[in-house]
């Protein structure tokens, strides 16, 4: 018979430990940690009235991995998402329905859809920086953003003159739901003049996108996601909805903005601060580059870079807690958990667990080749999340992160505009609904190469 408290978290008197609530990225991470090592990993934390129940560690990762489509679901934790946009976007489907939504996904987003975006996304990014200078001195939190978003929207929406306005649409559109949904801003800006006509304006971009390209269709040469949407089949034989394919371009105008542009940042950040990973993965990026674009093999040989680039992801997770809703009552070891009720899982705490990858605060490139493969360990390493409701876009934004820095690093040899700057984590900000820097990161750079 299971009788025991789920234990709760030390905090103050009536507010609790308002920790949780906290931007600052150490502090909250800190947390979790600690409580996770003193408590186990199902606790509960006291905030301001509210009871909440934490799950964490390498356990909650493999809980989700198992039995999480048995017991959790996601709409309710993103109703907000659901409300704006529709039921039909992955983030919020369960069941057969993200099944459903999830075979059609991964179809652009598989290996072989992957090879034939690099070559392409690198020559957005050269595009985009050839007007850098020698010697300009460039804030990496607001250009990264940028750079993705137009990999996206040029390599899989064949959309190459989309305006900074439009960018500026869709961060605001996404933004702002997801900071609503985190409660990090109240409810009341979903009915802001400035939302509701970025709203606006992203929706009919998005439906004449999609008209204009059924009339053009067999005009075209080649075809892009787009394209694919239009004329693939789901499951049931049946063409997509128009409100599936609605979902699956909006995930692609909003992808990565907070999420592969900010870790590209942390990318070059780390590098730049370890001089002699920054010797090899040149070495290793100047070999290829010198002679050609890259292709999907030449980033994959790059073995440093992603060294780097694996445990930029471990160190600075974009995702170091996500809400779920419990629909079915579970137990796990001597604890019951209701149902009807939202659980926080911390997927990042494990990434910090001294048994699990040794002196856990030390950039370490060689984590992940073997004879170590620390990330190989049951529940060890979740950037992305785990089980049914892991990123779409996992194996993209690997390979997105590796490109991306290194182009850059290659193209203009960055340095580090003051030597001693470190970035100081927030876990939001007023613009930014995900992990950031608190202080602009500017580089300079050193040189300008032709490719």
């Amino acid at each position: 018979m299971l009788t025991k408290e789920i234990p709760v978290a030390k905090g103050l008197p009536l507010i609790g430990s308002l920790v949780f609530l906290s931007a600052d990225s150490q502090k909250h991470e800190q947390f979790f940690l600690n409580n996770y090592q003193k408590l186990g990993p199902l606790f509960k934390v006291r905030v301001l009235g509210q009871e909440l129940i934490i799950f964490a560690g390498p356990e909650a990762n493999m809980f989700v991995t198992q039995h999480g489509t048995r017991y959790l679901t996601s709409r309710e934790a993103y109703l907000n998402i659901a409300q704006e946009f529709g039921e039909t976007s992955v983030i919020v489907l369960d069941g057969a329905a993200h099944r459903r939504s999830r075979k059609v996904v991964d179809q652009f987003l598989n290996s072989t859809a992957i090879a034939q975006f690099v070559k392409p996304m690198i020559k957005t990014t050269l595009e985009y920086i050839k007007d850098w200078q020698i010697d300009q001195r460039i804030e990496l939190f607001h250009m990264l953003p940028k750079i993705i978003f137009n990999q996206f929207t040029s390599v899989l929406l064949s959309q190459t003159s989309l305006t900074d306005d439009f960018y500026n649409d869709v961060y605001t559109c996404i933004t702002t739901v997801l900071k609503v949904n985190f409660q990090q801003k109240s409810k009341s800006a979903l009915r802001q003049s400035a939302y509701l006509k970025a709203k606006n304006r992203v929706i009919v971009f998005i439906q004449k996108l999609v008209e204009e390209r059924r009339k053009t269709e067999q005009l075209r040469d080649s075809s892009d996601v787009v394209d694919f949407l239009l004329s693939v089949k789901a499951d049931d034989g049946q063409p997509l909805t128009e409100e599936e394919i609605f979902s699956c371009v909006l995930i692609i105008l909003s992808a990565g903005l907070d999420t592969v542009a900010t870790t590209s940042v942390f990318l070059i950040y780390e590098i730049l601060k370890h001089p002699e990973i920054y010797e090899q993965v040149m070495a290793e990026v100047s070999a290829v580059f010198d002679n050609r674009i890259p292709d999907l093999e030449d980033i994959k040989k790059m073995k440093v870079l992603r060294g780097a680039a694996m445990e930029t992801l471990r160190i600075h997770p974009m995702v170091f807690m996500t809400p779920r809703y419990v629909q079915h009552p579970f137990d796990y070891q001597d604890y019951r958990v209701e149902s009807g009720q939202i659980m926080y899982f911390a997927l990042g705490v494990s990434h910090f667990l001294p048994e699990l990858f040794p002196n856990p605060y030390t950039f370490d490139v060689g984590r992940y080749t073997p004879p170590r493969q620390e990330h190989k360990q049951p529940g060890a390493f979740a950037p992305f999340f785990v089980g049914s409701h892991m990123c779409a876009g996992a194996k993209l934004g690997e390979v997105q992160l590796m490109l991306t820095a290194a182009t850059i690093l290659y193209t203009i040899q960055p340095e580090l505009d003051s030597p001693n700057y470190t970035i100081k984590k927030v876990l939001y900000t007023e613009k930014r609904s995900a992990l950031t820097g608190k202080n602009n990161f500017y580089v300079r750079s050193k040189r300008k190469a032709l490719i």
